[in-house]
């Protein structure tokens, strides 16, 4: 049995001509998208800076600055604190955070006022349980000099100690380490009299 060109040339431009259009089609999509994901994402930030600052008014980026960091302030302008946005390396991929500090707490430290997540890729029902609530409210407690460590004893919530959630320590262990990466920056700040 012969081949002839026309077998093999027909599919061939019919295979291009259909990517060529998916590929245009897929770029216009994007193209048509792109400022609306990227105002969602600002909008997403925005929402977990008020979440984890409550008593914040408004916010006030800090310029010149390596990392990322906004001032939390009152209604009269005064620091009250900033929400510094983190992430750390979790079981699926990266796990974002915005963790909220106030600078006044019952230490001279100051306290963790909240922490959200951001976006993550772990495991539906396991590490992505890092999300709700129940699990996020446990760093909601004055800074201790040592930060946070995750425990699986059942004594999280105090004094630094965070309960690690089932079958997913390594989720835990991930928002814990950007929790602590958050305090650094936080700590370098104040000695720095940035904030």
């Amino acid at each position: 049995m012969k081949i002839k060109f026309k077998d093999i040339f027909v599919p061939t431009i019919t295979l291009f001509v259909i990517c060529l259009i998916v590929s245009a089609l897929l770029a216009g999509t994007n193209a048509l998208t792109k400022d609306a994901i990227a105002e969602n994402e600002i909008k997403k930030a925005q929402d977990a800076m008020f979440a984890v600052c409550p008593e914040a008014a408004s916010f006030e980026g800090k310029k010149g600055l390596e990392v990322e960091v906004y001032k939390a302030l009152d209604e009269s302008g005064e620091v009250i604190g900033c929400a510094i946005p983190v992430a750390s390396k979790g079981y699926g991929g990266d796990v974002s955070v915005m963790v909220g500090i106030a600078t006044q707490g019952e230490t001279a430290l100051g306290k963790v006022t909240g922490v959200e997540i951001l976006s993550h890729s772990e495991t539906p029902g396991l590490g992505a349980n890092a999300a709700n609530e129940s699990f996020l409210k446990e760093y909601k407690q004055d800074i201790t000099a040592s930060g946070f460590s995750v425990v699986k004893d059942g004594t999280g919530g105090t004094e630094g100690r965070i309960d690690a959630i089932t079958g997913a320590t390594i989720t835990s262990n991930a928002v814990t380490n950007a929790v602590n990466e958050a305090l650094n920056i936080y700590s370098s700040l104040i000695e720095g009299g940035v904030l």
